[in-house]
Parts: C-alpha cells; sequence; structure tokens
C-alpha cells in the first residue's frame, strides 16, 4: 500500500497535497511518519504573541464532543477576524490537537483553547493537565489514530510545545494569507 493510501483512505485533497508522489519512498520507508521540528528548541512561540494582538480563549470540557466545538470556535474566530481561506486547515489542525489532549489525558477536566492573529500568522494553542510530549506516531495502513502530529507536522508553519502551570500547551502557526 502506497503511503498516501495509508494516510488518506479516500485521497482526502487537504492531506493529498502534503504527500510524496505516488511510488515515492521515505528515507525511512513507506508509511513511516516522522516529525522534522524539534518542537522545544527550535521555535519560542513568545516570540510571536506581542501585546496588542487580537485573541480569544474559550474553555471545554476534556469530552469528545469538545473537538466539534474546537471546530466551531475556530471557524467562527477565522470568520470574524476575515480568515476563512485557513478555516480548513485550521480547523483539522485544532482537531488533532483537542482530540490528542483528550485520548492522551484522561485524567483531564478541561481543555483552554487560545486562537491569536499575530502579525503574519494565526497562532493556535490548546492546553491541557498532561505531561506527556506530543510525537509522530507509527500508523499502520489500517489504523484508526496515530496521524495527528504528523497532518500538524505536515501542514502548520510552526508548531511546539511549552510547560504550561500543571500541563503543557502544543500550538502551531498557519502563515496569513
Amino acid at each position: 500500500m502506497h503511503t498516501a493510501d495509508a494516510f488518506t483512505g479516500a485521497h482526502d485533497p487537504v492531506v493529498d497535497r502534503f504527500l510524496p508522489p505516488r511510488g515515492a519512498a521515505g528515507p525511512w520507508g513507506p508509511g513511516i511518519p516522522l516529525c522534522m521540528h524539534s518542537p522545544p528548541t527550535r521555535w519560542r512561540l513568545h516570540h510571536l504573541l506581542p501585546p496588542g494582538h487580537p485573541s480569544r480563549a474559550v474553555s471545554l470540557p476534556a469530552t469528545t464532543r469538545s473537538v466539534s466545538a474546537a471546530r466551531r470556535f475556530c471557524d467562527l474566530m477565522l470568520a470574524e477576524w476575515g480568515l476563512q481561506e485557513l478555516a480548513d486547515d485550521a480547523a483539522l489542525l485544532l482537531s488533532e490537537l483537542v482530540t490528542n489532549a483528550i485520548v492522551h489525558v484522561p485524567e483531564a477536566a478541561g481543555i483552554e483553547l487560545v486562537l491569536t492573529r499575530s502579525q503574519g500568522h494565526l497562532i493556535a494553542q490548546v492546553t491541557d493537565a498532561g505531561g506527556h510530549l506530543p510525537r509522530c506516531g507509527r500508523a499502520g495502513p489500517d489504523s484508526e489514530g496515530g496521524r495527528g502530529m504528523w497532518l500538524v507536522e505536515q501542514i502548520a508553519a510552526r508548531w511546539g510545545h511549552h510547560a504550561s502551570g500543571n500541563g503543557k500547551t502544543v500550538w502551531f502557526t498557519l502563515r496569513l494569507p
């Protein structure tokens, strides 16, 4: 099975545009995603957050219903800021981070999302009570999960994580159109 089949099933056009051409082998073999960024050291989020930029936050319970609520929040904010062009990518990546917070931090009472429009970037942050750092998983061709951080790696301009109070914040940026 080609990597595209493993990652898209029905060849989702949003995902397909980031995949290698059919027949191309990755450096570690087919079907093995690798996150290339080094989130803790390569990029610092605070450099992107000078004061005065529009920012909105919402707290959500750590339930599966929060994934769709996060997408709606994202769509609403991007429409308000005139950034509908980023809506599909932002909602997809935010869904992945919220899902990770719910699945990998079962003891979490809630999740906080923050969207910020900074100069040149949309910044999305998801904070949870977990201490485990995000990583790309190794998903088999029939796996239902394990591709979320790979998608973040492929679509986001940058991403990373940092300690935050009693947990962690995972963030990504998308370049403004």
